[in-house]
């Protein structure tokens, strides 16, 4: 019983670490001084629409349990309140984009697309978990929609802050330096390819590519310039990664958190369009890296993180994470073959495959 409470108590303050990110306190907060905090009335006395001091207190104490805030020192009251290390990364500029994953993951879409799981085992969805809550859509037309660019803004972010958590341990769990160019599908502000480039100097050039508006939404090269990379090692390209004639030459693709989205039938064809883009190329060797929460069937390795990650897929595209002999069967189909797994659980492990002309 006391696991299924604990359940439930986390649930409700799930809501107040989402509300605390969702009306950007951090960034009212982040200037309070250390021995005076800020209240609720002073965080809210700027507005034009009288705001609820009394629950956005009480916000702010359940916060407290979170880790985000805690009270100010030296204070007259307990109603002063200054952020703490983790509250930062809640800040709307933080690196991490930390804000955008509880916004996106916590928020009433997400919510809406996991309670469309019920219908989903019983066979009452006609299309995806994702369509029934968007009214009919995929993901990715979803996110072409004009009024949908806030959305958009959050995906990337999140494709940024789990690139940021994870990429230390991908980057050198795999020799990348082998290579002279690189590009990567799905790649967003191009995070997890910057990296790369950072740590193997040798890398001649990357390719960021995604769809035309996920491009567009890159407003800057912050991930390269901040680690002092050449503008002539990198370049960002839209296209799409079904189509072959859009997807440029190189010795390598990284798959990062892209197979995960769909299902079979696409994950092939994926796989047949980067083979058919260097047809044309002489190197007989052409090598991709498969980054996901792979599932390790023989129970050797926790699997808690890629079975949560295999419901979400499940619900939001009827997709699904899959293990290594699942991810040998798609790449056989598209012509390559599997190479090794690299289960470095970074929680993310690596496949590389190959295709020999």
């Amino acid at each position: 019983l006391p696991k299924f409470l604990s359940m439930g108590y986390h649930r409700l303050l799930d809501r107040a670490t989402y509300t605390f990110a969702e009306l950007g306190l951090a960034d009212r907060l982040v200037n309070a001084l250390p021995n005076q905090g800020l209240t609720a009335h002073d965080l809210i006395s700027n507005e034009e629409i009288e705001w609820n001091a009394d629950i956005l207190h009480r916000v702010l104490c359940a916060c407290t349990d979170v880790g985000l805030v805690e009270r100010a020192k030296n204070t007259i009251d307990d109603k002063h309140f200054i952020l703490t290390s983790s509250g930062r990364m809640l800040t709307s500029d933080h690196p991490s984009h930390a804000r955008d994953y509880l916004r996106y993951y916590l928020g009433p879409m997400s919510s809406n697309i996991g309670y469309q799981l019920i219908k989903l085992v019983r066979g009452q969805c006609k299309g995806t978990g994702f369509a029934e809550a968007s009214g009919g859509l995929d993901l990715y037309t979803y996110l072409k929609q004009p009024e949908n660019q806030d959305y958009l803004r959050l995906y990337n972010g999140v494709m940024t802050c789990l690139s940021t958590y994870t990429g230390d341990k991908l980057v050198t769990g795999v020799d990348f330096g082998r290579f002279e160019t690189l590009v990567d599908l799905g790649g967003s502000r191009g995070t997890f390819l910057a990296e790369i480039l950072q740590h193997y100097p040798n890398i001649r050039r990357g390719f960021i590519f995604d769809l035309p508006q996920c491009i567009a939404e890159v407003k800057s090269a912050d991930e390269f310039e901040s680690r002092q990379i050449n503008s002539s090692r990198y370049t960002f390209i839209a296209g799409d990664m079904t189509d072959s004639s859009t997807i440029p030459q190189a010795d390598a693709y990284i798959l990062k958190y892209v197979l995960h989205l769909f299902n079979d039938e696409i994950c092939v064809n994926v796989l047949s369009s980067i083979r058919k883009a260097n047809e044309q190329r002489t190197d007989t060797l052409l090598t991709i890296f498969i980054v996901e929460h792979i599932i390790f069937s023989d129970g050797t390795i926790s699997n808690w993180q890629a079975h949560g990650f295999d419901i979400g897929m499940t619900a939001y595209g009827g997709a699904r994470e899959r293990t290594e002999q699942e991810y040998q069967v798609l790449l056989e189909k598209a012509g390559f073959q599997l190479k090794k797994l690299y289960p470095i659980q970074a929680p993310d492990s690596i496949i590389e495959a190959i295709f020999i002309k």
